[in-house]
């Protein structure tokens, strides 16, 4: 199986997240949400659908990431709603980029500015696939 410490599983929603948690067993998965979910999906409704995540999949080990580019505001809410890491666009002021760092750290939420290489997330395709067909896909990807 690939190592998934460097993989984002694009997820929009509890079935991706589901798909997984149990496709990934005990590794380390990190959970992006979908593109600018921040503003229109908010902090809130990510925050807790992964610790829905967490208490259904105890033995998995979740690293939630909130898309908050195109609204910065929402990375603000991610910090104080348990989140791991916000996605931020890469063209943030310096002192304020410095700030938003500190304020992260006090809740151990990290501050991204770039998604890694294409290569390296995963689409689930949750918004449009049965579940056994994610977990079948999700399984091969991680195979090969």
């Amino acid at each position: 199986m690939k190592d998934t410490t460097n993989l984002f599983i694009r997820i929009h929603g509890m079935a991706g997240g589901q798909s997984a948690c149990r496709v990934a067993g005990r590794a380390r998965i990190n959970l992006l949400s979908p593109e600018h979910a921040g503003a229109s999906l908010g902090a809130q409704w990510f925050a807790t659908l992964i610790t829905g995540l967490r208490s259904d999949f105890p033995d998995a080990v979740i690293c939630g990431i909130l898309d908050c580019r195109g609204r910065r505001a929402s990375a603000l809410a991610a910090m104080e709603s348990g989140l791991n890491a916000v996605l931020l666009d890469d063209d943030l002021p310096n002192d304020l980029k410095t700030r938003l760092e500190n304020l992260g750290s006090k809740s151990g939420c990290q501050l991204i500015t770039a998604l890694p290489p294409s290569d390296q997330i995963y689409e689930t395709g949750d918004d449009i696939l049965p579940d056994a067909e994610l977990d079948r896909r999700l399984s091969a990807f991680l195979a090969g």
